[in-house]
């Protein structure tokens, strides 16, 4: 009889377990842009500037006129409003899956970098932060 009680209670944590694991899937996509350059690191970089996209999306300026777009493994609190970014780097090269960014605000809260896009010119920035915005305003 106990068994039978459990049966639901089962069901309903699978039916939990696919939820979570679609909204992972769809967010996974989101950050992942087949049309972009992907590269695996960003040889001597020196940041000129910086913006940040979203949570888990910053822009990078590095030399004149060279844009990289960071998608990091976890979210950063209060990204949009940081002051200043702090960017991990061995001998001036950043690597996807290995380096770090986090805030000047919050220094010991670091997200990984989980892919580094190169982005051609400011036309192809403005489309990457209108679509992960739009996606960000569907939510």
């Amino acid at each position: 009889m106990r068994l039978l009680k459990l049966i639901p209670l089962l069901f309903i944590v699978v039916l939990a377990g696919c939820a979570s694991s679609e909204a992972s899937k769809e967010h996974a996509a989101m950050y992942t842009f087949p049309d972009l350059e992907q590269v695996n690191s960003i040889d001597n970089f020196r940041m000129d500037g910086w913006e940040s996209v979203d949570r888990y999306s910053i822009i990078v300026d590095s030399r004149p006129r060279q844009s990289y777009l960071l998608i990091l493994s976890g979210g950063l609190n209060g990204l949009n409003f940081a002051q200043g970014l702090l960017v991990t780097s061995t001998l001036g090269k950043v690597e996807a899956g290995f380096d770090s960014v986090s805030t000047l605000d919050d220094p010991m809260m670091k997200a990984q970098i989980k892919r580094i896009y190169k982005l051609k010119d400011k036309q192809q920035k403005n489309e990457i932060k209108a679509k992960i915005e739009a996606y960000d305003d569907d939510k």
